[in-house]
């Protein structure tokens, strides 16, 4: 078995299970399970289930079973440092995403509303929403499916289904990503995050651009609720939009459109500028730091060539592709754009799903396609 097969299948392995487990505790809370031992619970079972389920069974299972470091995991999924300017370019993609995430989720629960579905999630009236809970909102909420849920399926899945193809592994894993929701509701919209995600994490190289646009999606998510219960003015900027619908349907409508359109080229400038702010930069100082090395071998060969034969034999001299390919490797590693799991696979040709994989495959996918179709019905009934 070639090692990108390997990694595929230990990959699948490990989320079928993740999945298992995961579509468990979403089940025993849709029946009512927990639902006598309090709120402090749900948070309780919230964390466990992110942080168990999610991060540390991606990270620890994976590397048992693939013999690997585990900081050696943490870079092959793309713990893989950004600079400062980056993080505020996925800050600004992280805002865009969020207003443009309302319209989206509008529209498509707008279609579910024609079948007769309204949202089964039991909703929680608070008599007072102060800071501290809006706090632990934003840990529940948006730290932990920030770093958890990307390590999942940005770290797991993306790079660990890598060998089948990035197209085909970054679908996948968007789609994936959508189901493991787990609700009809946040199905649509997720899986299109879920792409970008996939996207920013491929053009970067790393997982960290992926996690602060989740992060600040739902973050923004969690203070809109915050603003809303508290008047603090947040909310108004949506409702003006709809606002200027029941005033005027044709005139909010073309507004709408434009205020997407204007986001949507936004977002492209500011995927544009992450590129060059991370991969093309990095690329940059792999290939400074290569030349400069080639240049002080040559520099070193001339010398002992000088030395031997004489001061005639001063021409440059040049470096086979083998001594290239291991300064590649070395210097990769070094400045931690590689990981060695990564170096291992360069020489690995993609390959195809076996029978295996493709019954790990229908597997999770039946589990988490049931589920949702489960909060459907449960939505008309």
């Amino acid at each position: 078995m070639s090692v990108k097969s390997k990694v595929s299948t230990v990959s699948l392995v490990c989320y079928f299970l993740i999945v298992v487990l995961f579509a468990i505790v979403r089940m025993l809370t849709a029946f009512g399970v927990f639902d006598g031992l309090g709120k402090n619970f749900d948070y309780a079972l919230n964390v466990v289930s992110q942080v168990v389920i999610l991060f540390c069974l991606s990270i620890f299972l994976f590397s048992a079973m693939q013999k690997n470091k585990v900081k050696d995991t943490f870079k092959y999924f793309g713990y893989k440092k950004i600079s400062f300017k980056a993080v505020l370019i996925c800050i600004g993609i992280g805002i865009i995403v969020y207003f443009l995430n309302i319209f989206i989720a509008t529209f498509f629960n707008s279609i579910l509303a024609l079948f007769g579905y309204s949202s089964s999630s039991s909703v929680t009236y608070l008599s007072s929403y102060p800071f501290w809970l809006f706090l632990i909102n934003i840990l529940v909420t948006a730290v932990l499916p920030g770093v958890c849920e990307e390590t999942v399926h940005r770290g797991l899945l993306l790079k660990g289904l890598s060998g089948f193809g990035e197209r085909k592994a970054l679908v996948i894993s968007s789609l994936l990503f959508g189901f493991m929701h787990m609700n009809i509701d946040q199905f649509f919209y997720a899986t299109l995050i879920g792409f970008l995600l996939g996207y920013l994490a491929l053009i970067s190289d790393s997982i960290f651009p992926a996690m602060i646009v989740h992060f600040i999606n739902n973050a923004l998510s969690v203070f809109a609720s915050y603003s809303s219960f508290n008047s603090l003015g947040f909310e108004k900027i949506i409702g003006g939009f709809n606002a200027a619908l029941e005033l005027n349907f044709f005139l909010g409508f073309l507004l709408v459109v434009v205020f997407m359109a204007s986001l949507s080229f936004l977002l492209f400038i500011l995927i544009k500028q992450l590129f060059r702010e991370t991969t093309v930069k990095n690329m940059a100082k792999l290939e400074q730091t290569i030349i400069k090395q080639m240049e002080k071998e040559n520099y070193i060969k001339q010398l002992e060539t000088v030395a031997s034969e004489g001061e005639n034999q001063t021409q440059p001299t040049t470096i086979s592709f083998e001594e290239f390919d291991k300064l590649y490797k070395l210097h990769n590693q070094k400045m931690g754009l590689m990981s060695n799991l990564e170096q291992n696979m360069l020489s690995s040709p993609n390959v195809k799903m076996t029978t295996f994989q493709k019954i790990l495959s229908i597997g999770i996918l039946i589990i988490v396609a049931s589920v949702t179709i489960f909060t459907f019905i449960w939505g008309i009934l």
